[in-house]
């Protein structure tokens, strides 16, 4: 990801250089010498199709997983938990929306080792029974770490589904050095 950050400020640099070719270039054309003037004007404009050819297939030469990488990074900002509490309450509307990549971006590095290849499409859960409802309760807090227990609801086209699926997450900080990024994110996850 990083590699295509440093390719669009590359660009960016090359689009300040393009700009002050054609600045040049407008210098060059208010000049009285007109063998000189399009001398100058011919070599620039060479280099400013050079320099607009490179920053172009620069912006081409990104990986698909390049791309992938980074929009899935901006997309997971924008639906980053900024509440502790938060975590919780997403984590349980994807586990009823059967959203695997929500659950994912709210795991540890150690849980998403974990559990990387139980939702190979990103859906998790089963179409029957489903999730109908969910609460959650915080039931223990410690300086650093809040426990969770969400309740579910399930039912199937008979009606209600019993017995009801429990899970325990815990909540931490996410480390300073970490790459996630939320500012919280789940450390343990285990289903009753």
């Amino acid at each position: 990801m990083l590699s295509f950050f440093q390719n669009h400020e590359k660009i960016n640099r090359d689009n300040d250089f393009i700009v002050e070719l054609a600045y040049k270039i407008k210098l060059a054309h208010s000049t009285k010498d007109d063998m000189n003037h399009s001398k100058i004007s011919f070599k620039l404009s060479i280099c400013l199709f050079f320099v607009t050819l490179m920053a172009h297939s620069m912006g081409e030469n990104i990986s698909q997983s390049e791309s992938d990488a980074a929009r899935i990074s901006m997309l997971e900002r924008a639906l980053a938990p900024q509440k502790i509490e938060d975590v919780a309450t997403l984590f349980a509307k994807a586990n009823k929306e059967r959203n695997g990549a929500v659950q994912f971006m709210l795991f540890s590095n150690q849980l998403k080792n974990k559990f990387k290849d139980n939702w190979p499409y990103w859906v998790s859960g089963t179409s029957s029974p489903w999730i109908t409802s969910y609460k959650i309760t915080k039931t223990a807090q410690d300086k650093n770490s809040w426990k969770f227990k969400i309740t579910y609801q399930w039912a199937t086209a008979a009606g209600p589904f019993n017995p009801s699926l429990v899970q325990i997450i815990v909540v931490t900080p996410v480390p300073k050095d970490s790459d996630a990024t939320q500012k919280f994110w789940i450390t343990k996850f285990d289903e009753k």
